[in-house]
């Protein structure tokens, strides 16, 4: 079984390939993934579904850490984000993440901008 840092590792792989499959697989079939405007969404295809649409929007997303905390099966995260939207490149945006890692993958997802 992977750490959460290598889950979070992953996932910060597939933002930057802008893999909503690969991103979703990380997911339990019954997680939750807040995102910053605190929509939820529920199970594994729905988050794989808002991704595929967030990546349509900004393609690629790199997400550079800066703080990461760990402990037992959850990752607390501060990064910036780098990504297209618009015909404008943005970069340096700030967030948080918070992943807890559950027997069937991230059960918890909340992120913070």
């Amino acid at each position: 079984m992977a750490s959460p840092a290598e889950v979070f590792q992953a996932l910060r792989e597939a933002l930057a390939k802008a893999d909503a499959d690969a991103a979703a697989a990380l997911y339990a079939p019954d997680a939750v993934y807040y995102e910053p405007d605190n929509d939820a969404h529920r199970g594994r295809d729905e988050i794989r579904n808002y991704l595929a649409a967030y990546f349509a929007r900004r393609g690629p997303v790199e997400v550079t850490v800066k703080r990461e905390v760990l402990a037992d099966s959850t990752v607390l995260a501060e990064w910036t984000s780098a990504y297209t939207e618009g015909g404008r490149r943005w970069s340096g945006t700030p967030g948080v993440s918070v992943v807890e890692l559950g027997r069937e993958g991230i059960s918890y997802h909340r992120d913070y901008e």
